[in-house]
């Protein structure tokens, strides 16, 4: 039974050495005015000029996630993961998200599916408050079985707005936005581990949560120092806010059922499962210590379930029990 993400097909390590190869081809191919890069350290999205702002964009899929929606008769909610991936990405470097396009590859043609695929895309859209501008379809029977979905979203900010994580320091204070459940990660080594348990099967389902009229709503109220969206990675997402910095989690939110039931079934030791799965964690917010009780207060009213779950640190890393 595999007891780590690299047992079960999917090596960290090896996948972050892959994005770099890739990453480090970027500069060759840029422009100058409209167009130019901005450049940030948290790679959360990818900014280019325009006029006096700046255009931000993001691609993401939602994985083999799919695969176990398909399994439990839940395509309807993968759409909703896929604009969700993206947006929540997206806000990260203080965007809003304007327009999504989608794309799927299929083996043959499903109207059946496509239909479900659309109402999830549709619906994903609606919490983001963001347009489905539409997409491509492709049937590949040679590339795909079954299917793959996967998408882009388009945003703007103003460039004095850009959250790019320079305004961290120490002392500021961490706050954590609940997750509806693993989100889109992990699902390959999950997929190993699923018993058919219906009522496990509906938690790990559950679609990622959208966190964009929230986060949109603190950026106008508060001054936010930095945001992490918590994916794939677990808490090695918090140091891209801003790599000089120690991230202190010592208050953290609590672990969902599904975790807890993942970790004994597949007896996967604790580092594991923080370094591959979210465990309750879906978006990290860096404010000034003075701001973090307001910036609470606003959050709960906009119905997410959040709370102080640390500080920054001098150092660098990230700190949590854990990991220790």
């Amino acid at each position: 039974m595999a007891r780590t993400y690299a047992e079960a097909g999917v090596d960290i390590d090896a996948s972050d050495r892959a994005t770099a190869a890739l990453v480090a081809q970027l500069g060759s191919a840029t422009r100058k005015g409209d167009g130019a890069p901005i450049t940030l350290e948290n790679g959360f999205a990818g900014l280019v000029q325009l006029g006096a702002g700046a255009l931000a964009v993001c691609t993401d899929g939602v994985g083999t996630k799919l695969l176990l929606a398909r399994e439990l008769s839940s395509l309807e909610t993968v759409g909703i993961d896929c604009v969700a991936m993206n947006v929540n990405d997206l806000i990260c470097v203080g965007a809003e998200p304007l327009s999504f396009v989608d794309y799927v590859a299929l083996e043959e043609p499903d109207a059946e599916l496509m239909a479900q695929l659309g109402a999830g895309l549709a619906e994903g859209c609606r919490q983001a408050n963001c347009t489905l501008s539409g997409g491509e379809t492709a049937v590949v029977p040679e590339l795909v079985r079954g299917f793959d979905l996967a998408g882009t979203v388009v945003g703007w900010v103003t460039r004095e707005a850009i959250i790019d994580g320079s305004r961290v320091d120490v002392g500021d204070a961490l706050i954590g936005l609940a997750s509806s459940g693993p989100h889109s990660n992990g699902y390959t080594l999950i997929r190993r581990l699923f018993d058919g348990d219906p009522a496990l099967g509906a938690q790990l389902v559950a679609p990622t949560r959208i966190y964009v009229r929230s986060v949109l709503a603190l950026l106008a109220a508060v001054e936010v120092h930095a945001l992490a969206h918590v994916t794939g990675g677990g808490l090695e997402n918090l140091p891209r806010m801003n790599p000089s910095f120690r991230y202190v989690v010592d208050n953290p939110l609590p672990v969902p059922p599904a975790f807890d039931w993942l970790q004994r079934k597949g007896d996967i030791a604790p580092v594991e499962m923080y370094r591959t799965f979210n465990m309750g964690l879906g978006m990290v917010v860096a404010v000034a210590a003075g701001d973090a009780v307001r910036a609470l207060e606003l959050l709960a009213r906009e119905g997410e379930t959040a709370q102080l779950i640390g500080h920054v640190a001098a150092g660098e890393g990230v700190a949590h029990a854990a990991l220790d």
